[in-house]
């Protein structure tokens, strides 16, 4: 998956200090990101040093920075682009500093009394000087289901809209007041008409692109194994025997990881 980088590691705590030769800089527009002409990431010291370099987060000891480097002879890469970016370190970066930059980009005034907000000094957020208003990044739990009936099939879908054509899980976002247990339940029901049981956690997944924080999950149809799909949130729903070649694009997600275990005959 997208976030396994080891042996490279992650620090995502708040430390920020100024850039150095060696750093990377990340600058973007909309769903694009820049990079040189060659399509690799720019060093601090390929950049000019005036402007705002906001520290974002360190792999390893190499800081990430969000800068504009829009002057710069540049190309542009979708982050769509980004899952099968090599060395994959780089393009989990890339796509952890695009959610980055896109919650920067939604905060720049305060929602409670409109002032220009600034970075906190001391933690990961953004503080209104005139109210006090705290804003931390946006994170947003969801679900991936992997529904197996007892002919031992499991039942992959195909999402109504969007780009993404290749097979898919059960998916959804937890609702305010419920856990993430009943947004199985809930999400299952609603696309699917399927009870499920026997539900159990396998792992979870910080999935950038959307600003959301994925868990993944196993369970069991309760009674009847008769799909009425919900066509407003899916163009297919069926029952898949470990047998079949389910293609699933590459293997940055927790959907083609928990796709590919059943395959295996490991879920």
């Amino acid at each position: 998956m997208i976030q396994e980088i080891a042996p490279r590691k992650l620090d995502n705590s708040y430390k920020p200090r100024d850039p150095k030769n060696g750093d990377y800089v990340f600058s973007y527009s909309g769903s694009q990101i820049i990079t040189k002409p060659d399509r690799t990431f720019f060093r601090y010291e390929e950049c000019s040093h005036s402007g705002e370099y906001i520290y974002l987060f360190a792999i390893d000891d190499t800081a990430f920075y969000l800068a504009d480097l829009h002057s710069l002879p540049h190309a542009v890469m979708s982050t769509q682009e980004i899952r099968t970016y090599e060395p994959k370190y780089l393009g989990f970066a890339a796509i952890t500093g695009w959610q980055l930059y896109g919650w920067i980009n939604d905060n720049r005034f305060c929602g409670r009394c409109g002032t220009a907000m600034i970075p906190d000094e001391k933690e990961r957020a953004m503080r209104c000087p005139s109210c006090g208003n705290i804003v931390y990044p946006r994170i947003n739990p969801a679900v991936i289901v992997g529904i197996k009936n007892d002919k031992d099939q499991l039942l992959v879908t195909k999402y109504a809209g969007g780009s993404y054509h290749k097979y898919a899980l059960v998916a959804g976002y937890t609702e305010i007041g419920e856990t993430i247990e009943e947004t199985v339940i809930r999400e299952v029901k609603e696309e699917t008409g399927l009870d499920v049981t026997d539900i159990e956690y396998d792992r979870c997944q910080p999935w950038s692109f959307t600003s959301t924080l994925l868990f993944g999950f196993w369970c069991r149809t309760s009674g009847s194994d008769e799909i009425h799909m919900d066509k407003s949130e899916l163009r297919l729903a069926r029952w898949a025997d470990r047998e079949e070649e389910l293609p699933t694009g590459s293997d940055a997600s927790l959907t083609s990881y928990m796709i590919n275990k059943f395959l295996k005959g490991l879920a």
